[in-house]
């Protein structure tokens, strides 16, 4: 999650990720009803081509050998074979995680894969594979670029897809605990803030009635209670707040994400977000 997040890493500017959320998993189920994107179905075609070429296995069994973990999915133990012996069976057995141990460790191996992504170009694209259920989330969060200057929403998630592209790239290398939901907050908030600017140059252009006026001040003021909360939460953070708590109140007050969604996204009961939910909100009002 992203804006200078308050949360568990010091950097990170208003795209750096969410930097304040439990460990996300892989299971991400869309917000909204997702349109026909022909691009998604290009990306799979190509990825069950490339995905198990001889280069492409070369790549994964290298990064494999530097860690215990995804060693034994694609290396396999030593008593029988590996159950993921490609990128395309790795990137399957990380979207069929189910139940908190399997989720947390399908994000703990992206969190490898984006530190290891410096070395090799292809994880960046095996990446951006294993992403795109949760770029689709992103997309229904932002209503498929409706408002925007896209035509389409097919045109809308070619550009959010180049955004997964330029923030894997400046990321690649870095070790991210929660490196799941980092990314996808930092590309939702890049869009995200495109969007604003592309509705705002509309309302300019527009003929300026009373009625969209009064429009325009509400879309402005929400936008700056977004950006004076998340000001609130990063002081309340240093003045002792609960990590856990300022997570849990980002993702759900800034970022938009519903409990339901959280629970979904960490592996957390649903009862634990809302308790953590509530007394945040108690130390916000005090």
């Amino acid at each position: 999650m992203a804006r200078e997040a308050p949360g568990r890493y010091g950097g990170g500017g208003r795209d750096r990720g969410s930097e304040v959320a439990d460990a996300p998993v892989m299971s991400i189920t869309t917000a909204t009803s997702k349109p026909r994107v022909a691009l998604i179905d290009q990306l799979a075609t190509e990825w069950r081509s490339i995905g198990r070429s001889r280069t492409a296995v070369r790549s994964l069994r290298d990064v494999a050998a530097r860690d215990p973990g995804l060693s034994l999915l694609v290396l396999g133990p030593a008593t029988g074979p590996p159950p993921c012996p490609t990128p395309c069976d790795l990137v399957e057995h990380m979207r069929r995680a189910a139940g908190r141990v399997q989720r947390e460790e399908a994000a703990r191996l992206i969190r490898v894969l984006l530190r290891e992504a410096g070395a090799d170009p292809f994880i960046c694209r095996m990446l951006v594979q294993a992403l795109i259920p949760g770029l689709v989330t992103v997309a229904g969060k932002l209503q498929w670029g409706r408002g925007g200057e896209w035509r389409d929403g097919e045109e809308f998630f070619g550009e959010l897809l180049s955004t997964a592209w330029l923030v894997l790239q400046e990321w690649s290398g870095q070790d991210r605990p929660y490196a799941v939901l980092d990314l996808l907050s930092a590309i939702r908030c890049r869009l995200r803030r495109q969007l604003f600017r592309s509705k705002e140059l509309d309302n300019r252009s527009a003929e300026f009635g009373p009625d969209m006026a009064e429009a325009g001040s509400d879309s402005s003021r929400r936008e700056t209670d977004l950006e004076e909360l998340t000001r609130m939460l990063i002081e309340l953070r240093h003045e002792g707040m609960r990590p856990d708590e300022v997570q849990v109140l980002y993702a759900h007050h800034v970022l938009g994400y519903s409990i339901a969604e959280l629970s979904v996204l960490t592996g957390r009961d649903r009862r634990a977000l809302y308790a953590r939910r509530d007394r945040g909100q108690r130390r916000l009002c005090a």
